[in-house]
């Protein structure tokens, strides 16, 4: 990195945008110059200049990366600040078919978390890119189940396509289900979701969806349910014949079990995965998840089963860091 781009971006870290700009302007090289003013754009977005940041993304040459990729970032933090109109007209103005199917997906989902739900639905429709139309659609359908409108969220549910996305929300209904005491009606969502988990083509997929079900449910306290996705997800993972994708299976499901605080059972899935560095990630990831619940001398132990003496040092800080973490938290409460 030459010292002039250093010095630009030391100015848009510090909110400098005037002298940033002008120092920009200077640069001779088109696409240098072009992703430095993106950058500025998409900083001054994050602070809530939208004006300023639209007028620095005219300056780049319109239809290119550099210049979706802008406006994709205000876009996105006028939805955050509730900016919808206006997020929407800046979203319109992308050419590029990726970035602008994402602006409308973030802002239909921040239209779902502030419950204009109508609103969201119809943005959602609008976008081209089929796996952002899914996402958005189950974001909207998971925000409309938190707020107990669960007849609604599984009517938005049944417009997903990809088994692997609508098996997620209705795990995610299932759960909001679950929490507000609706059993019978969680219980119903879950075995639908595992059903349409069943038809996901590739075995890695299932498998990691299955898992994730399993810790989604777990949280909401269904631990039965809960061990039966993780069954099915094991059953799934072992059939996987090649070797790399069954250990990285593996490890997955075995930090969705740490996640679900089920960890005897995921240090057994850990110690059956046959990459060393896919074990290794595993039990970094229990170690982790133990040491988030305070049990810190469980968590050293399994540190030390990582063979890597780096990785194993590392895991070790990081559980230094998270039981100082945890003192803090306690003395703030004092």
């Amino acid at each position: 990195m030459n010292r002039e781009l250093s010095d630009i971006i030391a100015m848009v870290e510090a909110g400098q945008f005037d002298l940033a700009l002008q120092a920009a302007q200077e640069i001779e090289d088109a696409p240098l110059r072009s992703w430095v003013l993106k950058g500025i754009a998409e900083a001054m977005a994050k602070v809530g200049q939208f004006d300023r940041a639209i007028q620095i993304a005219q300056k780049i040459e319109e239809g290119s990366s550099d210049c979706s990729e802008a406006l994709l970032e205000i876009a996105r933090a006028m939805a955050e600040a509730g900016q919808f109109d206006r997020a929407i007209q800046v979203a319109q103005k992308i050419e590029d078919a990726w970035a602008r199917s994402e602006a409308l997906k973030d802002i239909a989902e921040a239209m779902a978390e502030a419950g204009q739900f109508d609103r969201a639905l119809q943005i959602a429709q609008k976008i081209e890119d089929a796996s952002d139309r899914s996402w958005a659609l189950a974001e909207i359908a998971e925000a409309m189940a938190k707020g107990g409108q669960f007849d609604r969220a599984l009517q938005v549910v049944q417009k997903i396509e990809a088994a692997l996305v609508h098996s997620w929300a209705l795990a995610e209904i299932a759960a909001a289900m679950a929490k507000a005491g609706q059993t019978e009606r969680a219980n119903q969502a879950f075995q639908l979701a595992l059903q349409v988990a069943q038809k996901i083509e590739s075995a890695s997929d299932r498998s990691s969806v299955l898992a994730g079900i399993a810790t989604t449910i777990a949280k909401a306290g269904q631990t039965e349910r809960a061990n039966q996705a993780f069954q099915l997800a094991l059953q799934v993972a072992q059939e996987i014949e090649d070797a790399s994708f069954r250990s990285l299976a593996l490890k997955e499901i075995a930090e969705a079990m740490a996640k679900a605080e089920q960890f005897d059972r995921a240090l057994q899935i850990a110690q059956k995965i046959e990459d060393a560095s896919d074990r290794s990630l595993a039990l970094w990831g229990i170690a982790i998840a133990m040491a988030k619940v305070g049990q810190f001398n469980r968590a050293v132990e399994v540190a030390e089963m990582i063979s890597d003496p780096i990785e194993r040092l590392q895991t070790l800080f990081d559980i230094i860091a998270a039981k100082q973490k945890a003192g803090k938290g306690e003395a703030g409460k004092e």
